[in-house]
C-alpha cells in the first residue's frame, strides 16, 4: 500500500511526456469486496480498460485519484 501512494505522489507531481507516465499495475489483479477499484492499483475497470487510450494529462488524473483512494484504504 505504502509503495503504490509513493508512486501515485511522485507520478502525480511530475510533468512526463505521455509514453513516461508508468502504468500503476503491479500485478495484483483482484477486485475489492464492493466491485469498484482493483486492490493492486486502486484503479477502477473503466480506467484499467482505457489506461492505454490515455493521454499524458489523464493518466497522471488517474494516478492522483489513486493517492486519494489509498490514503483512505
Amino acid at each position: 500500500m505504502n509503495l503504490i501512494a509513493s508512486s501515485a505522489g511522485n507520478t502525480c507531481a511530475s510533468g512526463l511526456k505521455d509514453l513516461e507516465v508508468a502504468s500503476p499495475c503491479v500485478s495484483v489483479c483482484q477486485m475489492d469486496a464492493a466491485g469498484v477499484f482493483c486492490t493492486g492499483c486502486w484503479r477502477t475497470l473503466d480506467e484499467i480498460a482505457g489506461w492505454s487510450q490515455m493521454d499524458a494529462p489523464a493518466k497522471r488524473a488517474v494516478w492522483a485519484l489513486i493517492a486519494q483512494r489509498s490514503r483512505v484504504a
